[in-house]
């Protein structure tokens, strides 16, 4: 069960932990679809980023981290 993150004084929502996965998994995702030239078939690379940002907060929250 995620509790608050605590960074000295300050508490952090377990949100925080996730977004920062999901935002690392999502490069990571578009490097390997820049390394086999997947992303030419993207029309909006930006909208297409935050997509999958979107997808990987929800799969970490629904598998990962439930909060």
């Amino acid at each position: 069960m995620p509790h608050e993150l605590a960074w000295g004084d300050v508490y952090y929502s377990p949100f925080l932990q996730v977004l920062v996965l999901a935002v690392i998994a999502a490069w990571v995702t578009v490097g390997v679809m820049n390394k086999t030239r997947l992303s030419r078939l993207i029309a909006f690379p930006s909208v297409t980023f935050l997509a999958i940002t979107v997808f990987y907060v929800v799969a970490i929250d629904a598998f990962y981290l439930k909060f």
